[in-house]
């Protein structure tokens, strides 16, 4: 029987399973793989499709079961734990990785693969979700309008509730601090210590600066070298990551961190389809040159979680159909800074007064 084109390794986790509902309403086909047998079984059996159950533990394992296929498309967070071993197995056994991380620690490490994966002709494409594809083409556009930049601040507004394996890798990079670039380099800030006014969305939004991907990204995407990344953080929020500042130390105690992710594994569910179909996400950019000169650009955007969707199988079918070329690659590398408005609801829009 032949085997379909790609994999979706984490297919029971919130995304990875609302990925796979959403391939299949299309007519596609994906394998879906995970760690969790009773789950995997379940989802694959209801919607038709074959799996396969493996965990990321031993090399030897992993490259047995995504052999002849043409991409995995990893859903399995924490990310910063799962992605190094899959990526190392596709480029072993010559299959594109795709992923839909948001954590600076893996495009890092994935980064790093670069020689190697251009060595096997593999793609690695990490962020193929509203984890980054809306903020790395944004910035890839503001660069061709003012290509002498040297400062680039992005911030969205209006993400709803989060799902269960953002909150679990949210919570393993908390302890770090928040990230920025100063002159081409990666530094370290405390949370909470940079922020700024934005117009966006017919409103003025206070945001906090972040450590989103796009701090890493983004200067790989545009060569600039002064990067920040800021969202909106509500105040009840605010005051309780103040409060605990002193301890979000333990966090980097392996059993605290495991048992607090726990904890969220049963009380966190991530957005309901009502949620993701009616909210709206706007993502807000400027770019600023030595001599005084900037640019401004809005992007809108669907939730954070149904871009995901949408942008994850948009990305896997152009890989698909041979496009995005080898290597290490950030979205807009891959597709062009007009990826972004290929996915549905996606526009830019004027700028306020």
């Amino acid at each position: 029987m032949a085997i379909s084109k790609w994999m979706i390794y984490g297919a029971n986790g919130y995304t990875g399973e609302l990925i796979a509902r959403r391939a299949v309403s299309r007519g596609q086909k994906p394998v879906l793989a995970g760690r969790s047998e009773d789950k995997i079984a379940e989802l694959a059996k209801e919607l038709r499709l074959e799996y396969k159950v493996f965990d990321l533990k031993e090399p030897e394992e992993i490259a047995k079961n995504i052999r002849s296929f043409k991409l995995v498309l990893h859903c399995a967070g924490p990310f910063v734990l799962t992605s190094l071993p899959m990526a190392q197995a596709c480029i072993a056994e010559k299959v594109h990785y795709l992923d839909i991380t948001g954590e600076i620690p893996v495009y890092e490490s994935l980064q790093k693969l670069e020689k190697q994966a251009e060595k096997a002709g593999v793609l690695l494409l990490p962020g193929v979700g509203f984890d980054i594809v809306p903020t790395d083409c944004l910035a890839s556009s503001l660069k061709k309008s003012l290509p002498k930049a040297k400062e680039l601040e992005l911030a969205f507004v209006g993400l709803s509730e989060v799902s269960p394996g953002t909150m679990k890798s949210a919570l393993a990079q908390l302890p770090y601090g928040s990230r920025a670039r100063r002159n081409g380099e990666m530094v370290v800030l405390p949370h909470l210590s940079t922020s700024r006014e934005v117009k966006a969305g017919g409103r003025s939004y206070k945001v906090f600066g972040i450590p989103w991907g796009d701090v890493f990204t983004a200067y790989i995407s545009t060569g600039i070298p002064n990067i920040d990344v800021y969202t909106d953080i509500p105040a009840g929020q605010v005051r309780a990551m103040r409060y605990m500042k002193p301890a979000l130390s333990l966090l980097k105690v392996p059993f605290v961190l495991k048992a607090v992710q726990a904890l969220v594994g049963k009380t966190i569910k991530g957005p309901g389809e009502s949620t993701r179909t009616k909210t709206k996400t706007t993502v807000w950019g400027e770019v600023r040159t030595e001599d005084g000169k900037k640019f401004n650009r809005i992007l809108e955007c669907k939730e954070g979680y149904e871009f995901t969707i949408e942008s994850s199988l948009a990305a896997v079918s152009k890989v698909l159909a041979g496009k995005g070329g080898k290597g290490f690659k950030t979205p807009s590398l891959a597709f062009g800074a007009d990826f972004v408005l290929e996915i549905p609801g996606s526009k830019w829009v004027a700028l306020p007064n």
